[in-house]
């Protein structure tokens, strides 16, 4: 077990490290300006930003419904939303423990085994990190093909693949491989917990509907996506940026978010975003705003689908005590 002070400290680390970032994207701001801003926006773009929020919200449920289903749980939808909302409601305050989170309350609500889940919550986060992957290769790519810059002013010219890096991430599976392999012949209760663990993700990988799970996960990141680009039409100066402008400022806001900051990290995509469209030639208060708003509007979404989720639980969870 990580030790509790280790994991405050962590904490008070990735939270200052927060404000950190918030004070560098808005020490040098006008926020008479900013305010002046807001209220040359065009509100009417909630409206469609909140329907695609909601179908990411139905694709991850039925993405992960899927992977039950190829471990042989036919999981009601209403429960796995409730455990989804929850837990980005828990991730809010304490980054990476929503995944934890998600698989305790369906040990609480509907008995799955805590084993099980975590082997779906696992196969999820590597397909998101297989797919960041891809867009960050294809962002590369296409700034390679129209000889951009922005992406190369936020790595500083750094090489982002090498064959030495790729021999690293081979030479780790490899021992991932004969780790597990090892702890197939052990019989205690932690290796016999780790290896039913990976069985469940091999089990996974041959799932029958594996074209509706990536449907799915195309849907949720060109959700992601469709959640950067349409917010740009709030104002008028922004509207005029690409769906290649777009992708890009997509990509490094993706990117910002997998920081382990707290509050979605913030600070660290309010920076990163407002750098990065001041880059592309926006105005210091509008990329302030879109910054804001972008972030501050999924933040609103967060809050109030897990507070709902919250209470939705504790009323099941009462309702089926009096059943008793």
């Amino acid at each position: 077990m990580i030790p509790k002070r280790a994991v405050f400290l962590q904490s008070i680390f990735f939270a200052s490290l927060g404000i950190l970032f918030l004070y560098l994207s808005f020490r040098k701001t006008n926020f008479t300006n900013l305010w002046q801003v807001f209220q040359m926006g065009n509100y009417w773009v909630v409206l469609p930003v909140f329907l695609v929020s909601i179908t990411v919200y139905i694709s991850r449920v039925k993405r992960w419904k899927l992977l039950y289903k190829a471990s042989q749980i036919d999981a009601p939808q209403s429960y796995l939303l409730a455990s989804l909302a929850s837990g980005y409601l828990v991730n809010f305050a304490v980054p990476r423990l929503g995944e934890i989170s998600r698989a305790l309350i369906l040990k609480r609500s509907l008995n799955y085994p805590v084993n099980i889940s975590l082997s779906t919550i696992v196969f999820e986060r590597l397909a998101d990190v297989l797919c960041l992957a891809i867009i960050l290769f294809v962002a590369f790519f296409l700034e390679f093909i129209y000889a951009g810059s922005l992406l190369n002013q936020f790595t500083n010219g750094i090489n982002v693949f090498s064959w030495q890096k790729l021999g690293a991430i081979l030479v780790l599976l490899l021992g991932l491989y004969l780790g597990y392999k090892r702890l197939k012949t052990k019989h205690n209760q932690i290796s016999n917990w780790i290896t039913e663990l990976v069985d469940n993700l091999i089990k996974l990988l041959r799932m029958p509907n594996f074209g509706w799970f990536i449907f799915h996960t195309a849907i949720i990141w060109l959700g992601f996506f469709l959640m950067t680009y349409l917010w740009f039409f709030m104002f008028t100066e922004s509207a005029k940026l690409s769906i290649y402008q777009a992708y890009l400022v997509m990509v490094l806001g993706v990117v910002a978010r997998t920081l382990p900051i707290q509050a979605g990290s913030a600070g660290a995509y309010h920076y990163i975003v407002s750098k990065a469209l001041v880059l592309l030639g926006v105005s210091v208060s509008i990329g302030n705003a879109l910054a804001i708003v972008i972030h501050g509007f999924q933040t609103i979404l967060t809050l109030l689908f897990g507070l709902l989720a919250y209470i939705w639980l504790l009323k099941k969870r009462t309702s089926n005590r009096q059943d008793v």
